[in-house]
């Protein structure tokens, strides 16, 4: 076991904390791989690690109506450390491949804010929709016409797993080609995980701004996090995802700040937007989706 806990991996991305089924699944493999007695189950091996102590349980209850206990287990001798949000949100899932933390958890971990946290988000991330093979100056038809009328409409965030100290942990499914840039992080010795890049993570504050804490914290976030942003990388983002409505956002957030383009083919891509804005081939639609504004920004074609 102590071998199979040496250092986090893809399949076991927290070797200080896992979920109990991951555990005694984990327990098993070690079972089969030194030919022990099959009468040797993983919950009675389970139980001598709870026994000898080296096997901590937390046990989070405040879940759903219908759904069972989230337990997870802390293998190390001694007191029981605090487990981190996104410890505790990567032990919820089965793999790190597919999965990625987000939205407010990716804006407190790249130090965008200084709200206090409302939610906590990893995604589920599906392979490339017909929907999303779109041309760049598509805009999403939820969108269309949308101005200072509109009502604002709290969208639900996701699939609710827990409650924790008083902040619910959600999960939920995202189109993995609007999350090019995602990187794996060594978040201590003990846990691996993929979370979204400093780019994407203020390109998801103009996607899915209620998922990200709000307006208050999108403009926290853009006036923290502008001057950190690498334009490469965030050109490569854009051109990746194809969507004019949200390099139009860009455009404006980064214009906001008074942030000068470095990286020419950002720049190009940026004025273009505003080119076709110009000759009417946008129509207006609102900075931050799904949230009322009232003025209008005739440069980028936006309710700001």
């Amino acid at each position: 076991l102590a071998e199979k806990l040496e250092s986090p991996s893809d399949t076991i991305p927290d070797v200080q904390w896992l979920s109990e089924s991951a555990l005694i699944h984990l327990l098993v493999d070690v079972r089969d791989s030194i030919k022990a007695p099959k009468a040797l189950t993983g919950t009675t091996m389970l139980k001598m690690l709870k026994d000898s102590k080296l096997a901590q349980p937390l046990t989070v209850d405040d879940v759903p109506v219908g759904r069972s206990p989230h337990r997870v287990y802390c293998l190390d001798m001694g007191s029981v450390p605090e487990i981190s949000p996104i410890e505790l949100l990567i032990s919820t899932q089965a793999s790190l491949q597919n999965t990625v933390v987000c939205y407010f958890t990716a804006i407190q971990y790249h130090d965008l804010t200084t709200q206090v946290v409302p939610h906590h988000h990893i995604a589920i991330l599906k392979e490339i929709s017909e929907k999303s093979l779109v041309q760049q100056s598509l805009i999403p038809p939820s969108e269309k016409g949308v101005g200072s009328t509109t009502q604002e409409r709290k969208p639900t965030l996701g699939t609710l797993l827990f409650n924790y100290q008083g902040v619910p942990y959600y999960s939920t499914s995202r189109d993995r080609s609007m999350v090019p840039g995602v990187q794996r992080v060594r978040l201590s010795p003990s846990c691996l995980v993929r979370l979204t890049t400093l780019e994407q993570t203020l390109l998801d504050t103009l996607q899915k701004p209620w998922h990200c804490g709000g307006a208050a914290v999108v403009f926290e976030a853009w006036e923290r996090g502008h001057s950190l942003v690498d334009d490469e990388r965030l050109f490569d983002c854009l051109q990746k995802i194809a969507r004019m409505d949200l390099i139009r956002r860009v455009g404006y957030m980064l214009e906001h700040q008074g942030r000068t383009i470095g990286d020419p083919a950002l720049a190009k891509l940026l004025s273009d937007a505003t080119s076709q804005v110009q000759v009417s081939r946008e129509p207006l639609i609102p900075l931050l989706p799904g949230m009322s504004l009232q003025s209008v920004d005739e440069k980028w074609g936006l309710y700001v």
